[in-house]
């Protein structure tokens, strides 16, 4: 993928050396799940209080960039919105990683992390595609390394197999 380095990796957020940090979140799912459950928890409850207040929604193509006040090694840290969980797509997923790799790179980042979001009801091969496009399409002819965070061995094991094959 020209401008595009991809690695899979199964690592605790906290131990993870790379510029900045990209989550998911939903619209309709509280409270948060997954990595944006877990940076909710590090910083005390800010991301929570974001939505609360109206600041960030989880709508399709919402994207803020926040500081992770040395929680994590993480410098900057990308909430992208997945819209409702229930219509999450393979183009919806597709559209939200381009956006937060676009702003990713917008903001000056040249590494990043991204969460594996959780799979959806979908195969693997459908779900890292939309990864993969809307990573490709977000970095454009601009270079960046992407680590792909995979949520369990299990996941890593389905993503490492699918992008070997």
């Amino acid at each position: 993928m020209p401008g595009l380095t991809l690695t899979v990796l199964l690592q605790d957020i906290k131990k993870l050396e790379t510029e900045a940090l990209i989550v998911g979140f939903y619209e309709d799912v509280r409270p948060l799940k997954g990595l944006a459950g877990e940076l909710d928890w590090l910083l005390c409850g800010s991301l929570s209080s974001l939505i609360i207040n109206n600041k960030l929604r989880g709508s399709l193509g919402d994207v803020a960039l926040l500081t992770s006040r040395a929680k994590v090694p993480a410098k900057k840290i990308f909430m992208v919105g997945l819209g409702p969980k229930e219509k999450l797509s393979p183009t919806s997923l597709r559209s939200a990683v381009r956006t937060a790799v676009s702003s990713a790179l917008d903001a000056g980042v040249k590494n990043t992390a991204i969460e594996y979001f959780q799979p959806l009801d979908m195969p693997y091969q459908a779900e890292i595609s939309a990864l993969q496009t809307g990573m490709t399409e977000g970095a454009g002819s601009r270079n960046i390394d992407i680590v792909l965070l995979a949520p369990d061995a299990a996941a890593y094991e389905n993503i490492s197999r699918f992008m070997k094959g």
